[in-house]
């Protein structure tokens, strides 16, 4: 492997990818298959981020309608990966199911599947005694209408696909510079033509921000002003239970679960904390209507600035968990929640110990889908971020489509839905900006 010392900045890239999670080491590796020279800097380690730390779904049912046929080609990469990666991912097709536990979510089950049947899905809607048929370990005195479950949907350990597409990059000749921040974008005549790492300038004739929640900041120096939000969302896993079997990826109303190889299990409740920033007022208005649709999504947490000064060593868990200079401390009354929900659906889960709790920064924006492409605006830079916590299952093939569109092809999939342009309302303006802003 070619590490930072063995890099010289006089060097130029094809493409530089900016952050090593799932997108930008699976871009990394379909561009290096394409002949592409590429360089990935990661400001940590491979999958420290959020790509390491979700709770591994990967799912077509319940999408967005515009990232959903990414969704479904993501599901025909995911069947071969192992084999294309020649590594263990940990991928198993169990399905996922979704409970209704009230005629309203019922009802909204109904529509979404209607629609999705033109895209040629098999999500099947289930009756309350099929859907107890089918999990049967469910309790009795659980409210419950119905389910939607899709069976070719399935899961992965978020950690070990990361690495796996990092350490397929670095065999094809991928060059690496791990522990070092991209300071910003390397601006010339409108175009971006590198990325600074502290001192140093690494240029390339395209750059792919993939930086999580550290891209709003890059890009707000080349005046394209995305409007980008941190959520820190919790996860805990249980020792192994060998008496209890679960394949598929189940949501209760609040509270998501799975089982990983071990037989452990791995929950967390939906939404999480939204830490206050000095800088939080910039793009409140935006974030308006998401939050009057989903009042109880994230909750703000006034006390994130102070949090900053306090020590961010975080004991590390009994899980295949990279640290992160995020430091991103768990809210351990979310792991409550969930189990409080665990008795009402699952007894038996909600009784289980637990071994470890972690967390993790969402990327989120604020209709909740990635932004995907070029930004026409800034000719050599390409985008893939803000996938507000449901990227994982999306990551390899997105990262093959960015990898094509760096190397010069269109998109094999349909991303209009998810261009930088939809923000580019914000860019006019942002444009005026003075670079380093």
């Amino acid at each position: 492997m070619r590490t930072r010392q063995g890099i010289g900045p006089s060097q130029k890239w094809d493409l530089i990818v900016i952050g090593g999670g799932i997108v930008g080491c699976s871009t990394a590796f379909y561009a290096a298959r394409l002949g592409l020279r590429v360089l990935i800097v990661e400001r940590d380690t491979p999958g420290s981020g959020q790509s390491g730390r979700n709770l591994g779904f990967v799912r077509q049912q319940g999408r967005d309608f515009r990232e959903l046929p990414l969704a479904i080609a993501a599901l025909r990469l995911w069947n071969d990966l192992e084999e294309d990666l020649g590594r263990k991912v940990g991928w198993l097709r169990g399905g996922n199911v979704v409970l209704a536990a009230n005629d309203r979510e019922t009802a909204r089950q109904a529509d979404w599947q209607s629609k999705a049947k033109d895209f040629g899905l098999d999500t099947i809607l289930l009756t309350s005694a099929q859907t107890r048929e089918k999990l049967p370990f469910l309790s009795d005195k659980a409210s419950l209408c119905g389910a939607m479950f899709t069976a070719s949907d399935g899961r992965a350990e978020p950690g070990r696909t990361t690495r796996a597409f990092f350490e397929a990059a670095v065999e094809l000749g991928v060059s690496v510079i791990l522990g070092a921040h991209v300071t910003q974008l390397e601006l010339q005549a409108g175009n971006v033509h590198g990325v600074w790492v502290n001192d140093k300038l690494y240029r390339a004739d395209r750059v792919l921000c993939s930086a999580g929640t550290g891209s709003g900041k890059l890009l707000r120096g080349v005046g394209y002003n995305l409007p980008q939000e941190r959520i820190r969302a919790t996860v805990a896993r249980t020792l192994p239970a060998p008496g209890l079997t679960l394949t598929s990826c189940i949501s209760l109303p609040f509270t998501g679960l799975r089982q990983d190889e071990k037989g452990a299990f791995i929950f967390s409740v939906a939404g999480g904390e939204y830490d206050v920033r000095f800088d939080s007022w910039r793009y409140l208005h935006h974030y308006r209507e998401t939050r009057r649709a989903n009042p109880d999504a994230a909750r703000v947490n006034y006390f994130g600035p102070i949090l900053r000064f306090m020590s961010s060593r975080i004991a590390s868990p009994i899980a295949d968990i990279a640290p992160s200079s995020e430091g991103a401390r768990p809210a351990h009354y979310r792991v409550r929640q969930a189990q409080d929900e665990l008795r009402q659906f699952v007894p038996q889960l909600a009784e289980l110990a637990i071994e470890a709790v972690w967390a993790g920064v969402i990327d989120a924006l604020p209709d909740v889908v990635p932004v995907m492409g070029h930004v026409y605006e800034r000719p050599g830079l390409l985008l893939a971020t803000g996938f507000s916590g449901h990227g994982f299952g999306l990551g390899p093939m997105a990262g093959k489509i960015m990898a094509g569109l760096a190397a010069g092809h269109s998109a094999s999939v349909d991303i209009s839905g998810l261009s930088p342009s939809r923000f580019s309302h914000l860019s006019v303006t942002a444009r005026l900006a003075s670079p380093a802003g």
